[in-house]
């Protein structure tokens, strides 16, 4: 009698116990683990199937440019084998989490999976005429004019027969040092040559023709002036294009890839915590 006693009161308190809460929860949590466990099988099992084992053997044998040996596949393998027992290691500990050379390089892995999403049209000259006007800035290269002068000062003797002289033989191909001449070169934009010429001398300079001596005159002295080499502005029309339809996919392929990556971020939330 006290046998069963004994046995009833022992089958009370398992009875107690198994209806504790706390019991439930590490049974549900014991449960999920073993589930996972079954179906996913050993965290650090790497399983190999045939179709895996032959891809691997492919993307090789495209390094290589030629079918493998049977020990440069077991080498290949072991190699393999190697890097992704790391690799999952590495993940294991969060490493891609805390590293931020790892965390750029996946994050710059999922901008560039954002941008083969999209496909980029060509665009019409409709598109291309409305960018090069919101955008000119970016193509019209303000001028620099490179030139040479001599100076001549009007209240010299004879300048103006001197200045004439000396005009005739530069044209003719003989050079200022040459001649004896002192000459002045200059790679400047137009705001320089104003400040050195003023704004009608200036704007007769920018306007000479490439590679001839010009005279010019101010009033106190005579020049002569060889413009030498303009640069800047726009460049020819065919490669002005090649270089707006280049911007402008630019342009269209960074707003798709902004557009994928904010749809990426909207499937998350963010939410600050006090500890």
């Amino acid at each position: 009698m006290k046998r069963k006693n004994n046995q009833s009161t022992w089958l009370l308190r398992l009875v107690r116990v198994l209806r504790e809460p706390t019991i439930h929860f590490f049974a549900i949590a014991a449960a999920i683990l073993l589930t996972h466990r079954l179906i996913a099988g050993h965290p650090r099992i790497i399983v190999i199937s045939p179709a895996l084992k032959a891809d691997l053997v492919r993307r090789y044998q495209d390094q290589l440019s030629r079918p493998p040996t049977r020990a440069e596949v077991d080498t290949y393998m072991q190699l393999w084998k190697r890097d992704e027992a790391l690799y999952r290691e590495a993940l294991r500990e969060g490493i891609d989490r805390v590293d931020p050379t790892v965390r750029n390089i996946l994050i710059g892995k999922m901008r560039d999976r954002a941008l083969f999403q999209t496909a980029t049209p060509e665009p019409s000259e409709a598109d291309i005429r409305q960018y090069f006007e919101q955008h000119r800035d970016l193509f019209d290269v303000p001028f620099i004019y490179e030139h040479e002068y001599v100076v001549f000062p009007k209240n010299e003797p004879n300048a103006d027969k001197k200045c004439a002289g000396y005009e005739r033989k530069l044209k003719a191909g003989a050079t200022p040092a040459v001649l004896g001449l002192r000459s002045v070169a200059a790679t400047v934009n137009r705001e320089r040559i104003e400040q050195e010429f003023g704004p009608e001398m200036a704007d007769r300079i920018v306007h000479l023709p490439v590679g001839q001596w010009q005279p010019l005159e101010n009033q106190t002295l005579l020049f002569l002036v060889r413009m030498i080499r303009i640069q800047g502005g726009l460049p020819p029309p065919e490669v002005l294009r090649e270089r707006l339809v280049s911007s402008w996919k630019a342009t269209m392929e960074q707003k798709a890839t902004e557009r994928v990556t904010q749809s990426i971020v909207d499937r998350y939330r963010f939410q600050e915590s006090s500890q």
